[in-house]
């Protein structure tokens, strides 16, 4: 097996929407010995790409200079699918669970190639240190030299923190680069491996689904570590697992908190159970790498010294407690197999499903099932044929196939479009620079400039050099885009 180390620089904070501008990354052996030299891209924005202060002011990279030596998303997104899906290959992001491997899925699949093999094909994984980091602040505090903390006193687990407190002055440096965020997160796995080898072993582990579900298959209470858990508890509870699964989501009771007012018919509910069922179940994907780890095991992965009554101290929770509290749910499930616990987990999906039942953009329409094997080999004879593929000819039952292969021909052979296919991708350019112009309150003739006069996004420590950078940029979508006799 070999390590793919990865980062990225994007234009925004939400996956399904914004774009990646820079892609750094490394690999390595099993060791964490690097391999070849570090991989750096960089990705052209397109008209389709709003662009604004917040992301320039973190990673400094400006539209223009990404325009001038960026690649197409095409050719980006096959140079990195070429990395990530090297055979025995296990992908790694710091933070990458809940946004780079997102972004990798979005990536793949706005460019026609399969968003999910590169994560389990020819025995490839992936994973995120992230809540190994968290563990390690909870199990095995001397993994890491220092544990930096906010201003409000409270830990932090930013790579950026970790980095300045346990790296040389030197290694830490530049910040917000993708390959500069790569080569700190390496480093500080290295630390971790080096001073706490069985449990970045057992981390490790836990990508594969089949060793989760072995861990919450069990009578005991399960450790779990994760963000969501305040920091005042060390990020971390304790669980009774609960047998309801839905997709890869296993759930569990959050036994920090007193079931008793739940254990009754889901009909007698009050709206302050559901509330109080909400903050107390906790969920988490068997297949992302969830830190957890059946309470009787605990005590292997503790530093020397360490108790797990010392454990219980830092999670804030009482022995006696958590054995009344485990011991009735134990026997509430066994007594009532379809109980009110599970009920309101149904609850819960279907109000869900109907909350995201709106269609979505097909860019962003990820999760509306998988192409059948025609749509499939219809997307690679796009790849295959590039902007030699006449993109009037598609026809599919999948409501995304078409818009997604017209896009991808638009985005990347913009010149091989007709005085139609020009309209079109303009109009559908021209809606995503617009969308959220009534909430921002903001004339036509501001939008393009309008991040930098949103409040919500401040212009932060931009320099004026920077600001007028930006504006050249909107100025030149704005061309495109909205010439003299538009008409809104």
């Amino acid at each position: 097996m070999e390590f793919f180390w990865y980062d990225y620089e994007t234009w925004g904070k939400d996956v399904r929407r914004d774009r990646i501008v820079q892609f750094g990354g490394v690999r390595t052996d099993e060791e964490l010995v690097e391999l070849a030299p570090p991989v750096q891209l960089k990705c052209k924005p397109g008209l389709d790409c709003p662009i604004g202060p917040g992301a320039v002011s973190v990673h400094g990279i400006m539209p223009m200079q990404a325009h001038r030596e960026g690649l197409q998303e095409s050719e980006f997104a096959r140079l990195v699918h070429a990395e990530l899906s090297k055979r025995s290959t296990c992908s790694v992001a710091y933070n990458g669970m809940s946004f780079d491997h997102e972004m990798t899925r979005m990536l793949f699949y706005r460019n026609l190639r399969d968003p999910y093999a590169w994560a389990w094909k020819h025995g490839n994984t992936y994973w995120d240190t992230l809540e190994l980091m968290r563990a390690a602040f909870l199990l095995r505090p001397e993994a890491l030299k220092r544990w930096p903390k906010k201003n409000s006193g409270k830990p932090s687990f930013q790579l950026e923190f970790l980095s300045e407190a346990n790296l040389d002055s030197r290694s830490s440096e530049s910040s917000h680069d993708a390959v500069a965020d790569v080569a700190h997160m390496l480093a500080i796995a290295r630390l971790v491996r080096e001073r706490a080898r069985d449990l970045w072993e057992y981390a490790l582990g836990l990508r594969f689904k089949k060793t989760v579900l072995d861990i919450i298959r069990t009578t005991e209470p399960v450790l779990h570590v994760v963000g969501q858990i305040d920091t005042s508890r060390h990020c971390a509870t304790l669980l009774t697992p609960l047998d309801y699964r839905n997709d890869n989501s296993a759930y569990g009771f959050d036994l920090s908190n007193d079931p008793g007012s739940l254990l009754k018919p889901f009909e007698q509910w009050t709206p302050e159970d559901r509330r109080k069922a909400w903050r107390s179940i906790r969920s988490f994907k068997c297949n992302q790498s969830p830190f957890v780890c059946g309470w009787s095991n605990v005590r292997e992965l503790l530093s020397p010294g360490l108790s797990t009554g010392d454990i219980l101290a830092k999670m804030q929770l009482s022995k006696a407690e958590i054995q009344a509290r485990h011991e009735t749910l134990q026997e509430y499930a066994a007594r009532e197999r379809q109980h009110a616990l599970h009920q309101f987990l149904e609850f819960e999906a279907a109000e869900k499903r109907l909350r995201y039942s709106r269609p979505l953009d097909p860019d962003e329409a990820i999760y509306d099932g998988f192409f059948s094997g025609e749509d499939e080999l219809l997307m690679y004879q796009v790849l295959q044929e590039g902007p030699n593929f006449d993109w009037r000819t598609v026809q599919s039952n999948d409501r995304r196939v078409e818009p997604l292969i017209f896009k991808y021909i638009a985005r990347n052979f913009p010149n091989v479009l007709d005085e139609v296919g020009i309209k079109r991708w303009e109009d559908y350019c021209r809606a995503r620079q617009l969308e959220h112009r009534e909430r921002r309150q903001v004339t036509l003739d501001q939008v393009f400039s309008y991040e930098l006069r949103d409040s919500m996004e401040p212009v932060g420590n931009l320099s004026e050099a920077q600001i007028q950078e930006l504006t050249r940029w909107q100025d030149r979508v704005r061309e495109v885009l909205m010439p003299e006799n538009y008409e809104s």
